[in-house]
This record gives structure tokens, sequence and C-alpha cells, in this order.
């Protein structure tokens, strides 16, 4: 039986020559991802995916490590995606501002899939830190003490806080925040911070005040006059979403793709 510093070492071998194989699949990769951009071509292909785990799984068939061996293949193709979104689109995060009811959590969502990136809501996860929405926040507490948790939440997003999900260290993200994040001065830092901020502009008469607490009670129209100007003044982008939501989608990423050249 070998002892445990030969084995040890047969280890590190095999990770040098891992590590050199990873480097040129992640050449090979980022070719591909640059052809891709240069044709047109979306950067996921669900058939190509399904073909690679199909044969991955059909290669490993009643192998001891099969399971070990498919969840870091997964992994690396998850990296790959990663990777030629950044190249494409930038590594920056995107954040997406705008007035109660605009499409933000829609846009968002759609606008993730297509660019490949993590998809976050800020409404969603105050749901999940506070165990409310925001309207009920609002509602029982006062709008104060929402804006206060709800910067703490932009502040957990935005990495400022130890102990958010590691995961999204690779991944740029695509985060749809609430209409009134911009109330608070405080919060401009943390969206500004290498990061780019789309403003989703949209028709007053199209949007609705129905399970918006502070819409219904000051009126979209005084909302807008309230927040218009540094919605403008805090975005790098900003999209009229008056339309179709694939075509302001493609519209984002078309002006992403001309930024990051």
């Amino acid at each position: 039986m070998k002892d445990l510093t030969e084995l040890r070492s047969e280890i590190d071998t095999v990770d040098t020559e891992l590590i050199e194989l990873l480097l040129k699949r992640f050449e090979i990769t980022e070719q591909i991802g640059e052809y891709k951009a240069q044709t047109g071509k979306k950067l996921f292909d669900p058939e190509r995916e399904k073909e690679k785990l199909k044969s991955l799984e059909e290669r490993l068939q009643d192998c001891k490590n099969s399971l070990y061996v498919e969840n870091m293949f997964c992994s690396l193709m998850d990296c790959a995606k990663y990777q030629q979104s950044n190249n494409t689109y930038g590594e920056k995060d995107i954040y997406l501002i705008g007035m109660p009811g605009c499409g933000k959590t829609t846009i968002g969502r759609e606008l993730a899939k297509l660019i490949q990136r993590d998809f976050i809501d800020l409404d969603q996860q105050f749901n999940v830190q506070y165990g409310m929405s925001a309207a009920e926040c609002i509602e029982t507490m006062g709008e104060d003490e929402f804006r206060n948790k709800e910067s703490m939440v932009l502040k957990r997003v935005s990495r400022k806080v130890k102990g958010w999900d590691s995961r999204y260290s690779v991944s740029s993200r695509v985060i749809s925040c609430g209409g009134g994040i911009v109330v608070r001065d405080t919060n401009k830092e943390l969206l500004k911070n290498d990061s780019v901020v789309i403003y989703i502009k949209r028709d007053l008469e199209k949007l609705t005040s129905k399970g918006r607490p502070l819409s219904a009670k000051t009126g979209i129209e005084k909302l807008f006059e309230q927040r218009s100007g540094k919605y403008e003044s805090w975005s790098d982008i900003i999209i009229n979403n008056d339309t179709d939501i694939d075509e302001c989608v493609t519209s984002i990423a078309g002006t992403l793709r001309e930024m990051n050249i």
C-alpha cells in the first residue's frame, strides 16, 4: 500500500495536469463566446448542453465516482457560461431601477436568461430576510423603517456584508430594485459601485398602484415627480418599456455589448 506522501505527490501531479487542461478549455470557450457575440448567436445552447451531459453519463456508467465527476462537470459548464457572459456583456453587476410596476422584475428575469446571469429580486430578498413583503412592512412599520431594512438588503446583495452566498463571486448578476430604492441617497454608492445601473422608463398611464401602498397613498404622478430626477441621474442607461418585453430585453443586451466593446 502506498504511503500518504506518495499518494499526495500523485495528487499534485494530477492537479498540475488538470490546471493546464482547464486553462486550455477556458481559452477555447472564450473563443466560442467571441464567435457567438460576433454572429449574434445566443450564449446558452440547451441542446448542446443536453448532448454533453448525455455523453458524460454514458461514459461514466458504472463508475464508482460518477456523481462527483458529473457535479464537477456541471460546475465547469456553468463557469464557462459566466465567462462568456462576462466577456460579452462586461463583468459588472446590472441594477434595474424605475417606478413601481415599470417591469423591472420581468425584464430582469428575461435579461438574466439571455445573457446568462444570476437574477436577484430585492423585494423577494427582503421577504426572505424579514419574513414579510415590502408592502406589509410599510403598512405595519412605516416607510422610514422599511427604507432602513431595504438598505440593509441592498448592502448584503452588493457584497458589503460577509456571509453572502459565495457562488455569486463567479457570476455577475442582474438585480431588480424596488421602485423607491432612490429615496435614500446612501443607496446610490452601493448601486454605483462597479455596476451598471439601468433605468426602466414606462409611461405613467401604464403603471398601476394595485398592491403598492405608496403608489396608492401618494399617487403615481407625485411619486414620479419626486423620483424621476434620481432615476435619470443615477442611471448609466435609460430604456423605454412601452412596447414589447423581448424588444426591451434585446435592446438592453445590445447596449451592454456596445459598452463592453
